[in-house]
């Protein structure tokens, strides 16, 4: 749940006009939403 909400952060991140500080972490919000995604998809239930 924490590595989905840290995608739609990074994207939230990447799509708003607002804060140029907020664009340039989004790569690195993303990234690691999506690394931590792929590691706990791969933990037996």
């Amino acid at each position: 749940m924490v590595a989905t909400t840290l995608i739609v952060l990074g994207v939230f991140m990447l799509m708003q006009p607002f804060a140029i500080w907020l664009y340039s972490y989004s790569f690195i919000v993303t990234l690691t939403g999506t690394v931590m995604f792929i590691v706990v998809s791969h933990f037996s239930e």
